[in-house]
């Protein structure tokens, strides 16, 4: 097997590829890489010699997949583009015309604040910073069968995947401040006529979806006001409350969770996202913004105990690119 024969098993861990077919792909990765890299004894010495070359080609095939996973997971309001680490980061922005004042929100070049801008050009440059992510699946732990590639790429996919989460929210938080009056709205409990009008506005500039936590979109019902309604909830209502939780469809306009995360596991008490805004976006504008750029990194890093911890570091860009086209339903009441 040559390297380019090694790195397709590698990718068919995480999507068909033609002429890799194995029963058991984990296993046959895992052979593959002890063969190619002559780790049959599995000793320290061969794992340390060898560690650079291993860990080098998994970067690769990560840095091929991670965009394609999480577009899988955004793509229904973000745009997500792979840039090379000395290019610069531009979003281009399609039928742009006089009738709308474009906006971007996004870090300062050095981190810090979202905050909005006015945008006069046909492109939307973005500032990048490099996230980090805690790996808990080490290359010894994959070639000694305890864990597998796919486990790794998970890992690392959904640890990006909260910070992507952590940066959207915090951007789109921000829009509530720059946006209309008529695209917020303020209540501590879910007032349906309320979200009714977010929707309507943001129907002017594209097919509207509701984003939010579960925690949020459960409180939204089609619940029929009608007199003598029978059925007065639509049963396909009651099976997706049965089966996610909350309706998928509100009134015509698609309703999708945004994934929350328990930040401290002790206490199961703290978490990542805050959970009292929902967002109205229109979906085919897609007006998140997600940048991964340059390469990849694992590093392991040694602390003064001589315990080890490896980390995953990617550049990545997150801002809106907005027309007034973003409502906000703030449930804190100010």
């Amino acid at each position: 097997m040559n390297k380019k024969d090694l790195r397709q098993l590698l990718v068919s861990n995480f999507k068909p590829v033609a002429d890799v077919n194995f029963a058991d792909t984990a296993s046959a990765t895992r052979n593959a890489l002890i063969e190619y890299y002559g780790l049959q004894g599995l000793n320290s010495r061969e794992l340390r010699a060898n560690k650079g070359l291993v860990m080098a080609l998994v970067e690769e095939v990560i840095d091929e997949i991670l965009p394609e996973k999480l577009n899988n997971r955004l793509e229904r309001f973000a745009e997500v583009k792979s840039y090379a680490r000395d290019e610069e980061v531009i979003f281009e922005i399609k039928n742009k015309g006089k009738r709308r004042a474009y906006l971007t929100i996004q870090k300062g070049a050095k981190g810090g604040m979202y905050k909005a801008a006015r945008l006069d050009s046909t492109q939307m440059t973005l500032n990048t910073w490099i996230e980090t992510v805690g790996v808990y699946v080490t290359l010894e732990e994959i070639l000694l069968g305890k864990y597998t590639l796919r486990d790794l790429m998970n890992n690392i996919l959904e640890g990006f995947e909260e910070r992507i989460y952590v940066q959207v929210i915090e951007a789109l938080q921000s829009a509530g401040g720059n946006a209309p009056s008529a695209n917020v709205t303020s209540s501590t409990s879910m007032n349906l006529e309320s979200l009714d009008s977010i929707i309507r506005v943001i129907s002017s500039y594209g097919s509207p979806m509701i984003v939010g936590p579960k925690s949020r979109l459960g409180e939204i019902t089609n619940q029929a006001s009608f007199a003598d309604a029978t059925p007065n909830t639509p049963v396909e209502d009651l099976n997706d409350v049965r089966n996610q939780g909350f309706v998928g469809l509100y009134k015509g306009t698609p309703v999708v969770e945004l994934q929350n995360y328990i930040v401290n596991e002790e206490t199961n008490a703290e978490w990542l996202l805050n959970e009292d805004y929902l967002f109205i976006l229109p979906a085919s504008a897609r007006p998140v913004k997600v940048a991964l750029k340059g390469d990849l990194m694992i590093r392991e890093i040694t602390h003064a105990t001589g315990s080890m911890e490896q980390n995953a570091e990617k550049m990545l860009g997150v801002g809106l690119l907005l027309t007034n086209n973003i409502g906000v339903y703030d449930f804190t009441g100010n």
